[in-house]
């Protein structure tokens, strides 16, 4: 019975001390409390101002100049509208069919300043209208080697060459025939008496340039040519499948001056240069012709025909003879009478003016 007794009363106590305990912490301020709601502004308070916010495109990876904007190469980040550059690409299908005008670095944003669509027409961005692989070089054109100026930007075209070979002293390396001067021998006489002779070099300009002929022992004399050696010359085509990137120069034309009333419009000044588009090899070619003062005209290729490669046969005196059936006449021990030719007929005088 005393023992129950002890129990219950240890039961209140227990009881009696987490009251206590809870009536010391609530006048403490702790316990649990719910999140706090939101705070209202107070009331006459100015509210915040929100700041709006756009995506803008930025490059993930290095974009070379000229490369393209393969996928996951681009990312986003968040801007304030008001700060964002202008413009700033907010989309990433703007770079479909794109390619990078400069090189672009990670993290850099994407301005469409900084796209050109990969296939477009000129725009006077040299670089970026030579075909991959090809390198762009200037070719002097006038009326006849521009194909009448029918030669056009997109064009192909195949380079016409004409090169003439003439004989050369190959230790020399001068075109031949060599001068010439006979080296004699005459005695060294003292007082009377011969005592030796010495070597003399005869500088004669009767012998320039000519070639002994003995063919009559009686009469050995110099043969000498009536003009200046020959060139053999050779055409043949050269350079194929060329691209007309411009017709014209780079620089931007001149604003031309204004045209007085009643004046005819100014006649515009013609072409005098294109640029081809060229593999390397070809382009040391084209060097290597003008350097050498090489003949050389364009050949303006069919539409639809520019991917097609021809083959030619070199073009030579004998070509000609051969291909033509041109007999060379022989040498006859007669000719014609040009005092039997017909007069001509005399150019009829302009009828006079009408008098007054």
């Amino acid at each position: 019975m005393q023992r129950r007794l002890f129990i219950v009363i240890g039961i209140v106590l227990a009881i009696l001390a987490v009251v206590g305990v809870a009536v010391v912490l609530l006048n403490q301020g702790g316990g649990i409390v719910s999140p706090p709601s939101p705070s209202e502004p107070a009331e006459g308070a100015p509210t915040p101002e929100v700041i709006p916010t756009v995506e803008v495109i930025v490059a993930r990876q290095p974009i070379a100049r000229g490369g393209e904007f393969p996928p996951g190469s681009l990312g986003r980040i968040t801007y304030p509208e008001t700060q964002r550059p202008p413009n700033a690409i907010t989309n990433e299908a703007e770079t479909i069919g794109q390619i990078a005008k400069i090189e672009i670095a990670p993290g850099q944003i994407i301005l469409r300043d900084y796209l050109r669509p990969k296939t477009a027409g000129p725009s006077g961005e040299a670089a970026f209208e030579t075909p991959a692989g090809h390198v762009l070089v200037a070719f002097p054109i006038d009326r006849q080697s521009s194909v009448a100026y029918a030669v056009q930007t997109g064009d192909f075209v195949d380079v016409l060459m004409t090169v003439s070979f003439v004989d050369l002293d190959p230790e020399f390396q001068t075109v031949l025939p060599n001068k010439f001067s006979f080296i004699t021998t005459e005695p060294i006489i003292i007082g009377e008496e011969v005592v030796g002779t010495q070597i003399s070099i005869d500088p004669s300009k009767a012998t320039d340039e000519g070639r002994l002929s003995i063919e009559n022992e009686d009469f050995p004399g110099f043969e000498f040519p009536a003009e200046a050696q020959r060139p053999r010359r050779v055409a043949q085509l050269t350079v194929q499948k060329a691209k007309v990137v411009k017709v014209g120069s780079w620089l931007p034309e001149p604003t031309p001056a204004p045209i007085e009333e009643g004046a005819p419009p100014p006649t515009p000044a013609a072409p005098d240069i294109v640029s081809l588009a060229v593999t390397p090899q070809d382009a040391l070619v084209l060097l290597w012709a003008r350097q050498t003062k090489a003949r050389m005209e364009l050949a303006l290729r069919a539409a639809g025909d520019e991917n097609a490669d021809h083959s030619t046969e070199a073009v030579t005196l004998q070509y000609m003879l051969t291909r033509f059936s041109i007999a060379v006449p022989p040498r006859l021990e007669f000719a014609i009478d040009k005092s039997e030719e017909p007069a001509p007929t005399p150019t009829p005088l302009p009828p006079p003016p009408p008098s007054q």
